[in-house]
């Protein structure tokens, strides 16, 4: 990963804040009592997405549940789906929604992946 140096009057995104329609994914995931919540503002960095949404839930059945909140929300008729990929015991989901990345983690996967530490020079945003 190249690392960018920026002086402290650039930024790679427009806005510190955060989207509606991320907000709507947020809500959800609180409410089903998702643990750690970071937002990763990707923009600028990546072409492929404009944030990251980083969860973890206590066990696989939680996770298996936070992901499927967020499925439900997202999924268009007729399109197809959502793009969701996960290992077998759900330590890990990912789900591509295009604007979003969802990242969700049991906790042993999260510390192992450490995506926020991979991702450094993302801006954080205020959840």
């Amino acid at each position: 990963m190249r690392s960018l140096l920026l002086t402290p009057e650039v930024s790679l995104s427009k806005s510190t804040a955060v989207p509606e329609s991320i907000k709507i994914i947020i809500e959800a995931l609180k409410d089903k009592k998702v643990e750690d919540l970071v937002v990763l503002d990707l923009i600028g960095l990546v072409p492929y997405t404009d944030y990251f949404i980083i969860g973890s839930g206590n066990s696989s059945t939680h996770v298996q549940t936070l992901a499927d909140t967020v499925a439900k929300l997202i999924k268009i008729p007729n399109v197809g789906g959502v793009r969701l990929e996960s290992d077998q015991a759900a330590n890990w989901i990912l789900i591509d929604g295009g604007e979003f990345v969802l990242h969700l983690f049991q906790p042993k996967a999260r510390k192992f992946y450490n995506l926020e530490d991979l991702w450094e020079d993302a801006p954080q945003l205020e959840v």
